[in-house]
């Protein structure tokens, strides 16, 4: 039977990118898409994540699993949190976007600049980003960066200049860190952009790494293969 993977995102214009990353990465399964932008909206306008996200995400889940999908993966960041509570009681592996990067972040280590579009971003990856060196027993600084305009003029679609913002905060980021972090799935691509011209430190995207995730998640009894293009 073909293994079947879910994803859940908040962003239309990451359907397009998903499929093609998750044909390179894991050619063996089926991806559906789910495009839930109210999810993410309702944030923004009560400013917090609420309870009733962790349902909603929940509901996602549950229909992922009664079609027989072998894990999901939410590709949200601002969502992360709600993963992380949900995670306890889904019956199939539930996957986020920004474990794997942060893992890799902390590894890379100790400052991290913490490069987001999205305001509602920023206070979940710098929490994960903690956390996650408080189990591996590190400390780390982490210094915010909010590229104003980038995610407005995506959604405009606007492509240019969302990169070249978020590419002048890359480059800004880069003089005093160790390790430069995009905080979400749709920033991924301008590592294309820095592959000819490298800022002088390790720059990561999660996609690469949350599907190195996902295929360990599906195939436990097979050595993953390294993710491509997760990093400059």
């Amino acid at each position: 039977m073909t293994p079947m993977l879910v994803l859940v995102h908040t962003m239309p214009s990451l359907v397009a990118s998903f499929a093609a990353w998750c044909r390179e990465a894991l050619p063996e399964c089926r991806v559906l898409h789910v495009v839930d932008e109210p999810m993410l909206e309702r944030i923004r306008q009560r400013g917090r994540e609420d309870p009733e996200d962790d349902d909603r995400l929940s509901e996602h889940v549950r229909l992922a699993d009664t079609i027989g999908a072998s894990a999901v993966l939410v590709t949200c960041s601002t969502v992360s949190r709600s993963v992380a509570r949900v995670r306890g009681r889904a019956s199939i592996p539930l996957v986020a976007i920004d474990d794997a990067l942060a893992a890799e972040a902390v590894r890379r280590g100790p400052r991290i600049a913490l490069v987001a579009t999205a305001a509602s971003t920023l206070e979940p990856s710098q929490a994960l980003l903690v956390a996650v060196a408080a189990r591996a027993g590190r400390e780390v600084e982490v210094t915010r960066r909010l590229v104003e305009g980038a995610l407005r003029a995506l959604r405009e679609g606007d492509v240019a200049a969302h990169d070249r913002l978020v590419l002048d905060a890359v480059r800004s980021a880069a003089v005093d860190s160790d390790v430069v972090v995009l905080a979400q799935a749709t920033m991924a691509h301008v590592l294309v952009a820095l592959a000819d011209d490298p800022p002088g430190v390790a720059v990561l995207a999660s996609p690469q790494l949350a599907l190195a995730e996902v295929r360990r998640a599906i195939f436990p009894d097979a050595v993953a293969a390294a993710p491509a293009q997760h990093e400059v």
